[in-house]
């Protein structure tokens, strides 16, 4: 009876260990500013995002150039100038830097108004692309020896997602934040509760055993689902033209695997723990045949008769 509940505490935690898993996940890698940062910074090689970036860096230099500088002083071709210009930014090797920062700053933002219930839904959470635009203007501004002082600077957001969406996701990541907090307390109490109550150290081992195999489950579950999860969130956030959105989502949601991936260890170790708990018993009791009394009974005839009184 007692092996009987330990088994079903063990069920409970695996049940809840997916659960656990995710919530720990999100308080980790997506909570967490500088994981979230180191997560998404390879993006800064990625063509997709270098495009959007110059594609919008060169239209808002392009049209300061239009506004603020003569006619008679703008080159001639300039949309392709601007472009190439464009170019030669997002491709120098101060680009990552200003993409990290970029990052800090819109996961500042995007926290914010999932955390608050009362933020604004208006606009769209942007990047801040006006040191982009900058170094284009100063490209082209240098290389036609324009006067620098006729352009101002320019102030250049470029949109990500819309906050009314990261809005509508707000409770279900609250919900989220506050149950990664107690999940892994609940599993591991509940393991704790069934080794307590397994008889033997047999039965604790292999309660412990079927413990960690209920961990490995969860992480392959989690594993199965991640894929279908993260496209219904890229396609829920990320609509029309916002490919930066989609990009950065996939960046995160594929950082979900390679975390739960790490606790696929527990399955060899549960399944020695177990295979441990089934080792075969040594009978203490079982003697030889060669050590049983009845074999050393005397012959015949003895003692002899000379030994006898």
């Amino acid at each position: 009876m007692r092996n009987l509940t330990a088994f079903v505490l063990v069920v409970l935690a695996t049940l809840l260990a997916p659960v656990a898993l995710g919530s720990s996940w999100l308080t980790t890698r997506v909570d967490d500013r500088q994981e979230y940062v180191d997560t998404v910074a390879p993006l800064a090689d990625d063509p997709d995002v270098r495009r959007v970036l110059a594609d919008a860096s060169a239209s808002s230099a392009m049209a300061a150039l239009e506004q603020y500088v003569p006619a008679a002083l703008i080159p001639d071709a300039l949309a392709e100038l601007t472009r190439t210009a464009a170019r030669e930014v997002v491709e120098s090797p101060g680009f990552p830097d200003f993409w990290r920062q970029a990052n800090e700053d819109l996961h500042r933002d995007v926290i914010g108004l999932l955390e608050d219930e009362d933020a604004s839904v208006d606009g769209s959470l942007t990047v801040d692309a006006s040191p982009l635009v900058a170094q284009v203007l100063l490209l082209v501004v240098e290389d036609f020896n324009l006067p620098a002082t006729l352009v101002p600077e320019i102030q250049l957001e470029v949109p990500v997602v819309a906050r009314a969406k990261v809005a509508d996701a707000g409770p279900t990541y609250r919900t989220a934040h506050a149950v990664a907090s107690w999940t892994p307390v609940v599993w591991a109490v509940l393991v704790a509760l069934a080794l307590l109550v397994a008889t033997g150290w047999r039965g604790r081992l292999r309660t412990l055993g079927f413990g960690f195999v209920g961990v490995a489950a969860a992480a392959g579950l989690v594993l199965v689902l991640a894929d279908p999860v993260q496209d219904r969130v890229v396609d829920g956030l990320a609509t029309g033209q916002q490919e930066l959105a989609r990009v950065m989502l996939d960046a995160l949601g594929a950082s979900l695997p390679s975390y739960v991936r790490g606790f696929l260890w527990a399955l060899p170790v549960g399944m020695v723990l177990i295979g441990l708990s089934l080792w075969p018993r040594r009978d203490r009791h079982q003697h030889h045949p060669h050590d049983h009394p009845a074999h050393h009974a005397h012959p015949a005839g003895w003692p002899p008769e000379h030994f006898q009184e």
